[in-house]
Order: structure tokens, then sequence, then C-alpha cells
């Protein structure tokens, strides 16, 4: 049984405290996918705990659009342990319909890349490395207690996301209007945005994915589920 996981005062990894006395549940969290503003499918995102470990996935379940994309089929979970009132990342594991692999965290700044048939190589960094759902967890449990860099692992490579920050943000969500903050990041040609809604302890509302200038990924907030 999935325990309540209480967030407040811990350390992730080599940042600062906790931003305030958060409680953040077991949650499920159902998105709506699109592509150029087409039905693309769904994705799910799940925070889950019990004891002193604490997962957080993402799964897409696409049609042909989302398959553009390469969110047709998509499944990405990040295991994270509190260790002494520090949450480490521990392992991510990827996979979709063409690529999978697994990172073993050894080190905050040091991570091992397995891939099936493929000879193991590490990422190393002088910073702490995140993976695209424990960085997602971080802004969901740090905000406004962030830095404006951050090196995250992308399809097994080392990547900079220089973020911008934005508070006092809000947006209408299938006549639902959404409070937070937003962050965003430039990844080549691409520009990624997401916004958190201070109502629902910072959780992802909102994605949106533009190439040059021009929306072509956008999932939305559909409904929340809260597990005991």
């Amino acid at each position: 049984m999935l325990n309540k996981f209480i967030i407040a005062g811990l350390i992730f990894l080599n940042t600062n405290t906790f931003a305030g006395e958060m409680l953040l549940n077991n949650v499920i969290a159902n998105y709506a996918f699109f592509y150029k503003n087409i039905s693309a499918g769904t994705m799910q995102l799940k925070i889950q705990s019990k004891n002193n470990e604490v997962q957080i996935s993402a799964k897409y379940d696409g049609n042909f659009l989302a398959e553009l994309a390469n969110r047709g089929y998509r499944e990405e979970i990040s295991l994270l342990e509190k260790e002494k009132n520090v949450l480490k990342v521990k392992k991510y594991s990827y996979l979709d319909e063409k690529m999978s692999y697994e990172a073993i965290f050894e080190e905050t700044n040091k991570v091992k890349i397995l891939e099936k048939n493929s000879q193991k190589f590490y990422l190393n960094s002088d910073e702490s490395i995140f993976d695209p759902m424990s960085m997602l967890l971080h802004l969901m449990m740090e905000y406004p207690n962030v830095k404006d860099s951050y090196n995250v692992i992308s399809k097994k490579k080392l990547k900079i996301y220089n973020y911008l920050y934005k508070d006092g943000q809000s947006i209408q969500i299938n006549n639902k209007e959404y409070n937070g903050f937003s962050a965003e990041y430039v990844s080549g040609n691409k520009t990624n945005f997401f916004l958190f809604s201070k109502d629902h302890n910072n959780l992802m509302v909102l994605t949106s994915i533009k190439k040059k200038g021009k929306e072509k990924i956008r999932i939305e907030l559909r409904n929340i589920e809260y597990t005991n």
C-alpha cells in the first residue's frame, strides 16, 4: 500500500531545503495530448511513495499523430530514495517505440547509461545531474528555491537547460482557472514551456513545446486522482 508522502524540510540532491511546508500526496494526473492543436492521445503522470522511496513516472498513449512527435508510446520512470533527510535520484528508465535505456546514478554528478546490446558509458558533470522526471519533480517541489541552470539527461545525452521563471501566471483549461508559475527553456529550435498550479501543490497543469515559434505539442491537465 502506498503511503502519504510528506515533503517538508528535506533536501533535494545538493540544493536548498524545500520551499515552505509542502504536502505532496500520492497523485495520478491525467492529461490530454495535442499535436499541432489536434487531439493525439493521453499522458498520465504518477507520483508515488512507499517507505523511503519516491517514484515519478509519465506514460504516453497516443495515436498516429502522436507518433509524429515520438510520443505514440513512451514511458519514463525516475526512482528516488530518501537518505538521511536527503532525496537522491537513483535510477531513470526510458522506453519508446525506437529506444530504451537506463541511467544509474552512481553519484549525484556521475551517471552510468545502460542500453540493451550496447556498451555502457558514463555521463559526468561538475554539477548535479537530473533526468527529465526528477527535474520535473524538482521544479514542483522546490520552487521558488530553484536555479537558473540545470544538467539534464535527454535521450542518453547530457544537456544544460537554462530556465526562465515567471510568477503570477494563470491559464484556463476546460473552463477552469489555474494560477501559479511557469518555467521555460530553449533547446535547439524548440521552446519548452511548463505551467504549475500553486493551488495543487505546484502540480504541472500545462506543457507547450514550440518549434520555430509555432506550437507543436500541447499537454493539458484533465483530472487529478489521489491515492492512499
